[in-house]
């Protein structure tokens, strides 16, 4: 693991990996085993933790390198997007060192404080069209907009809280997403993200001994949602490009709140019925390793939402073209109905555990 990690990321790689090595032997912001209904081993939950704080630190030597020069805002970052994702990392690294320190509803309430000051900075993050007529009846009414737009952010993060259960899987659509920006902005600080999430994934995918955590779900979360906002404000990405990369946590999100509505059940409530779940207990029963099941999941999952989204992208499909976007989102929509309906066939779910 270690060495593939030198090979792909070079000295960072090795770096990297020792300081994960490291973090998983403390006794501090454990996982414990089977909570997402998947693992079967005890995890650290701080790998949000060290891709953000990994970031920060490549980000201090470059600026001290005098490689970052912007006057956009701090290392070429603007005010508002610090402000979002470092209080979206904040909030989820302290539910990961003290799980449950904060009320879902004070959790919840919090985050949509943060999107309110974050578009209030960052105005022209509200969309003005999405060029679907209803909701762009609404956009044009800028406090509706405001609002929807907080709505948008914070049901992002959850959604990405939630999708955070198997091996790989958010982290390499976080991943994909980061390489993705990277490659369209040339920015550094995506170069950045995306080098110390790869050598997370390796990490996450080969030994499963480390999660993203809430620290990361939150803080990536916020990076992504506020980097997508800007992105589909200048017109670079159109909002089906960006529904195609970030298909999964969004389409499993809706459906777990409409599958626990329909039950009788709180749509707030979690539970282990989650597509993630389903297709695990299939894999878990055909292979040997449990860590390998896992990360199958993940990858299986990230390569069939995201790796859309990336092969599209990689073969030079147009990036603002929405016709084209939105009949491979429907694609998936229609693949994940299938896939759902078939990984709950023969399976034996515990929908008491919570995930």
């Amino acid at each position: 693991m270690t060495i593939l990690s030198v090979i792909i990321f070079g000295l960072a790689g090795l770096l990297g990996m020792m300081l994960m090595h490291w973090m998983i032997r403390q006794n501090y912001a454990e996982d414990g085993a089977n909570k997402h209904g998947i693992a079967k081993v005890q995890a650290s939950r701080l790998g949000g933790a060290f891709i953000i704080g990994s970031s920060f630190l490549l980000l201090m030597i470059e600026a001290v390198s005098g490689n970052i020069v912007s006057e956009v805002g701090p290392w070429g970052i603007r005010w508002a997007g610090w402000v979002g994702c470092i209080l979206c990392a904040v909030l989820g690294l302290l539910e990961d060192i003290e799980n449950d320190i904060l009320k879902p509803r004070y959790r919840l309430l919090s985050k949509v404080v943060i999107f309110a000051l974050v578009l209030w900075l960052w105005p022209e993050l509200v969309p003005a069209n999405l060029n679907i007529a209803v909701l762009d009846l609404l956009l044009s009414y800028p406090p509706v907009a405001w609002f929807l737009t907080i709505i948008f952010c914070v049901g992002f993060l959850n959604a990405s809280n939630m999708a955070d259960g198997a091996n790989g899987l958010m982290p390499t659509v976080f991943f994909i997403c980061f390489l993705i920006f990277s490659l369209e902005s040339d920015l550094l600080v995506y170069s950045i993200l995306t080098t110390t999430t790869g050598i997370f994934v390796l990490f996450n995918v080969i030994s499963g001994r480390m999660f993203l955590g809430d620290a990361g779900s939150y803080g990536l979360g916020a990076v992504v949602a506020i980097a997508g906002l800007e992105f589909y404000s200048g017109n670079t990405f159109s909002a089906s490009f960006l529904a195609v990369l970030l298909a999964y946590p969004c389409i499993e999100i809706l459906v777990s709140m409409l599958r626990r509505g329909l039950s009788g059940r709180s749509v707030l409530l979690p539970d282990n019925d989650h597509f993630h779940n389903r297709l695990h207990s299939h894999l878990a029963r055909r292979l040997q390793s449990q860590t390998m099941a896992n990360s199958l999941t993940g990858l299986i999952i990230a390569a069939g939402s995201s790796g859309f989204a990336l092969a599209g992208y990689l073969a030079g499909w147009s990036l603002v073209l929405d016709a084209l976007w939105l009949k491979v989102f429907a694609v998936q929509c229609l693949l994940y109905a299938a896939a759902f309906y078939c990984a709950g066939i023969n399976r034996h779910s515990d929908s008491k555990v919570t995930g």
